[in-house]
């Protein structure tokens, strides 16, 4: 009669291995023939999980320093240049050559340079159509 268990079958065991690969090498075992502390583990010590290395960093993404132009619609014409020692942004289209600049701080990049000229441009064409200022223009122009 066959047993269909898994009695012809031996267990598994996993193979031991040291510091130097093999299986159950002397530079594994201590003096009384136990495996040394820290063995096959790197320097983790005993029982503890072994710590990662730190993560390379990844590189900053890249901010455009070229825009379109909202005067002429050329697109990457507009160009804005930081003057970081005087806290200036210059801005000047290529095709056009409008030209404006703003105050900047330490935080500041060439986007937020582009976005002031947007919100004066809004600001100058809302005020040439109609003298009536929304609210939120009103609060900023009483400051």
């Amino acid at each position: 009669s066959s047993s269909r268990g898994l009695g012809s079958r031996a267990p598994f065991t996993a193979a031991v291995t040291g510091r130097c690969g093999a299986r159950r090498c002397a530079a594994s075992r201590g003096p009384w023939g136990g495996a040394v502390s820290g063995a096959g583990r790197g320097a983790a010590g005993m029982g503890r999980r072994r710590s990662r290395g730190q993560a390379p960093s990844k590189p900053k993404p890249k901010l455009d320093t070229m825009f379109d132009c909202l005067f002429c619609q050329t697109g990457k014409a507009v160009e804005v240049k930081m003057v970081r020692l005087e806290q200036i942004g210059f801005l000047k289209c290529r095709v056009c050559a409008v030209t404006f600049q703003s105050r900047t701080t330490y935080l500041s990049e060439a986007v937020d340079v582009y976005s002031d000229w947007v919100d004066e441009t809004e600001e100058a064409n809302f005020k040439k159509d109609g003298d009536d200022v929304p609210a939120p223009l009103q609060a900023a122009a009483a400051k």
